[in-house]
């Protein structure tokens, strides 16, 4: 296969094109905006590098047959970026893959953000319509609608939910919490989440792409959903926090701080995970989907124990000296 990926030097592209390489015989190419960071993801010599981004790039390869997008942003310094990213730069992309005449599948990885959070008690299946609460579910939506209407091949979108493992950044503080034996928790309501570990999110990829659906939508999660306190009393376990302490942080008081870290964010030109409108989205407790399309479609399931997959993440946060 010849493979073109987007947002390669990301959290989750490291590990797609580790998936993608172990697998072999793919022929890979990387959309890379910032060749330092190509450099530093120490790929083989196999993986081709393509310069540019989204909008403005090297000419794609003739025989590329399968394309994963990936690049897209998570958090945003202005609201518009979401839509120029997420939306404008998929219209571009897909602009680019026209010409294409051996493209035989498009996957996009999108969140469960597109969705919103889960109503009711049974979890969010793919027939149920979407409904995003933020600025980023609300892009990712219609990054969605983008590809499904747009796309030059078939197409498959694949809705990953919170996703962690080596290499990732965002909960990189919920860890460091853990590791003090503190529970930050939001409100006094339970909190339930689905995850994904990051390994497993590329196998899943892989398989939607070389599978035999077109123009589907799945969600990839572990089956059985997360409460938060729970997942960081884990992590505190692993860690050698025997007790913790739990804080409990009034609504109220989140919504605040989310502002503060917002006006921070601009003081300082520096993107923040936290603000208002990733507040939006934790002040929902519960973001639970179901998994069952993509098992009994495509066979898969997640290979990862949860156990087993905060050891590796906690592993790799040490080995950085981040822990």
């Amino acid at each position: 296969m010849n493979i073109l990926v987007t947002g390669g030097t990301g959290f989750v592209g490291r590990h797609l094109i580790a998936a993608l390489e172990e697998g072999g015989g793919n022929r890979l190419h990387a959309l890379v905006r910032d060749s330092h960071r190509f450099a530093a993801s120490s790929f083989s010599a196999a993986v081709a590098p393509l310069r540019g981004d989204l909008f403005t790039s090297e000419p794609f390869p003739e025989d590329i047959d399968t394309v994963f997008h990936l690049a897209a942003v998570t958090k945003a310094a202005t609201p518009g970026e979401f839509r120029r990213v997420n939306v404008e730069g998929t219209r571009a992309l897909l602009e680019k893959l026209k010409p294409l005449k051996k493209l035989q599948r498009v996957v996009l990885l999108s969140s469960l953000a597109a969705a919103g959070p889960t109503r009711g008690n049974d979890p969010l299946r793919e027939d149920m319509t979407a409904a995003p609460i933020s600025l980023y579910g609300r892009s990712k939506l219609a990054q969605e609608e983008m590809v499904a209407t747009h796309c030059p091949a078939p197409y498959v979108i694949l809705r990953a939910p919170i996703v962690f493992g080596p290499g990732d950044m965002d909960m990189l503080d919920a860890f460091r919490f853990a590791a003090r034996g503190i529970m930050p928790l939001l409100g006094r309501r339970a909190r339930r989440y689905s995850l994904i570990y990051v390994k497993d999110l590329a196998r899943a990829m892989v398989a939607v792409a070389f599978g035999p659906c077109r123009n589907e939508i799945f969600y990839a999660a572990n089956p059985d959903a997360v409460e938060w306190r729970e997942l960081l009393e884990q992590a505190a376990r692993l860690l050698g926090r025997g007790k913790t302490r739990k804080i409990v942080i009034p609504e109220a008081l989140g919504r605040i701080l989310a502002e503060f870290s917002e006006q921070r964010m601009r003081i300082l030109g520096k993107k923040a995970i936290f603000n208002r409108d990733k507040f939006s989205e934790m002040k929902h407790p519960v973001w639970v989907c179901s998994a069952a399309k993509i098992e009994a479609m495509l066979h898969f399931q997640p290979r990862f124990p949860l156990l087993a997959a905060l050891q590796e993440t906690i592993g790799w946060y040490r080995e950085q000296g981040f822990l």
